[in-house]
């Protein structure tokens, strides 16, 4: 479909506004979310880096405190020395609110030799102090426990062994408050779903600040397959920035996510105001086009407005274009009103053409019906004088001057319906005689419909259909149902029989023959088919309903009062 020069118009400067504003918009985007995910890991890493920082010189501390503890340990010379190290001890918690507890334990007897708790001192270590033995089997080093909540306070361990003065091997144990480092976490904004989680050798986990160890399982098999650095990944329905170090001092390993749906959120920002100012340009760009559009195509918009006055018109009118434009406009208009008086020539024509060819195609269908009828009544009333029946004969011949008196008294093409049912009613009188009376028939018509103008011989053929097919020679007696009445804005018109009835293949290859132009030798239901298309141009409607051992139903609807 051609398109308005205005529409070309509006059309090729939208696209080239909207070529240049996606190329446009593509580069900045593509710009701002490179720099925006820079500085979102720069972010990240400087953060994740401040935490195990803290982390590390929270733990630094308490290693420079243990050495200090060493130190006034190897200075014991007495029994009576270790009530003044459970004195330092105490000095040492004053001075440092993160150590909750220390204690010296004799390797050989788990005896407490000194603590800062004095009720411990001279008891006996418990036999599940984990801590004590990992001591000694890692001399070297100072072993870090897995937190643990007492009296609301989260826990740590820190033990190493040491040597004692008089020779022997102790445990040196300092229990620390891990709540400052939590407090840490907690004070670092790491979004939606961002947390801590810390992991021994064994990826078992030792710390998460998640509420459930259970959400922190998929960000643990992230640190799997990362180990050490920095990486994108989706944890617990987030995209997380996971970067994960080692923690100095400890066999440990800290990871931390960080989300990283803020920078989608900032994304979706941009591209939102983007796709806005993307808008209210267009809408000008839009309205301006569309006004220059107009200025240019006005006067061929008028022109085009007179001719659609012309087509709407209910019945072609000859109507001449007097618009007065441009130049080029007024010559169109010129040869638009010599085609108009061309088309109203052709079609006076053509609407006498058809009309006379419409004429001669029903006459011929219909008189197709007129000899084919008379051959048939003609031998039925041959057979009834051969069977010396005449008054059976002359009935019937009487019957046949009423049939052609009805079928050959007019030259009309449609006859009121009760002049159609007086004809079907003498026709199935003669079939009575001929078939000695072998089956019933009932006609059924509303009065109303009476007087309604139907279609001329258009029962008969369908009613011999029914009685030389349907039930001709059915075992049973036969019987024929002739039905009329009105249907809103239509008169329906049905031709019932109780014969063998028909397969839906067969209804099929029927209603296929009707529409089918090939030369048709029979005057049955392709011919009523075929005069009620041409008569009511496609309005009409016949259908055909029947099954097996049954019988069979053909309906015709015609419009009413409509030509």
């Amino acid at each position: 479909m051609f398109k308005s020069i205005s529409f070309i118009i509006t059309a090729i400067c939208v696209l080239i506004v909207l070529t240049f504003a996606f190329l446009l918009g593509t580069l900045t985007f593509n710009n701002f979310r490179g720099s925006m995910g820079d500085a979102v890991r720069t972010q990240t890493m400087e953060l994740s880096t401040q935490i195990v920082y803290n982390y590390e010189n929270y733990i630094r501390g308490i290693i420079n405190t243990s050495v200090t503890i060493q130190a006034e340990i190897s200075m014991v010379q007495s029994f009576d020395d270790w009530n003044d190290v459970s004195a330092f001890f105490n000095d040492v918690l004053r001075l440092n609110n993160d150590i909750l507890k220390i204690a010296v334990f004799d390797y050989e007897t788990r005896v407490c030799l000194a603590s800062s708790d004095l009720y411990e001192m001279g008891s006996f270590l418990y036999a599940d102090a984990v801590w004590f033995y990992e001591a000694l089997e890692n001399p070297t080093v100072h072993v870090f426990s897995g937190p643990y909540s007492g009296d609301g306070v989260y826990r740590v361990n820190v033990s190493r062994s040491i040597g004692l003065p008089d020779g022997r091997r102790g445990v040196l144990k300092i229990e620390i408050s891990f709540q400052r480092f939590i407090e840490l976490v907690m004070k670092s904004n790491l979004g939606d779903g961002g947390h801590i989680t810390i992991i021994d050798q064994n990826y078992n986990i030792v710390y998460t600040s998640l509420e459930w160890d259970i959400d922190a399982v998929q960000g643990l098999a992230a640190m799997r397959t990362l180990v050490l650095g920095t990486k994108s990944a989706e944890v617990n329905g987030y995209n997380m920035f996971v970067t994960v170090d080692t923690l100095s001092n400890t066999k440990w390993r800290i990871g931390v996510f960080i989300n990283a749906d803020k920078l989608s959120e900032i994304e979706q920002g941009f591209i939102q105001t983007t796709i806005i100012i993307l808008i209210i340009v267009l809408v000008i760009g839009i309205f301006i086009f569309t006004w220059v559009g107009k200025a240019i195509t006005g006067s061929l918009r008028r022109l085009e407005f007179a001719m659609r006055t012309v087509e709407k018109s209910d019945y072609f009118r000859m109507e001449e274009v007097n618009e007065s434009a441009f130049k080029e406009v007024s010559a169109l208009n010129l040869r638009f009103n010599k085609m108009m008086q061309k088309i109203n020539e052709l079609m006076h024509r053509v609407m006498d053409e058809q009309e006379a060819q419409r004429k001669s195609e029903l006459k011929a269908l219909q008189n197709q019906i007129n000899p084919h009828f008379l051959y048939n009544t003609l031998e039925s009333i041959i057979w009834v004088i051969e069977k010396e029946k005449n008054l059976e004969a002359s009935q019937m011949v009487a019957s046949l001057a009423r049939l052609f008196r009805f079928g050959l008294s007019t030259d009309d093409e449609t006859v009121p319906l009760r002049n159609e049912i007086e004809h079907v009613r003498n026709y199935l009188q003669i079939q009575k005689f001929r078939y000695s009376d072998t089956f019933d028939y009932e006609i059924d018509v509303d009065e109303k419909a009476l007087d309604i103008k139907t279609m001329k011989l258009i029962l008969q053929p369908i009613v011999e259909n029914s009685l030389y097919h349907g039930i001709k020679n059915n075992i049973d007696r036969g019987y024929i149902k002739i039905s009329g009445h009105i249907d809103g804005d239509f008169l329906v018109l049905s031709v019932s029989d109780n014969g063998y009835g028909m397969r839906q293949e067969k209804i099929d290859m029927l209603y296929s023959s009707f529409k089918q132009n090939t030369p048709d030798s029979g005057v049955g239901l392709k011919n009523i088919y075929q005069r009620v298309m041409i008569y009511y141009g496609g309005n009409a409607e016949m259908l055909i309903e029947s099954e097996l051992d049954e019988g069979t139903t053909i309906t015709i609807k015609e419009p009413i009062n409509e030509k």
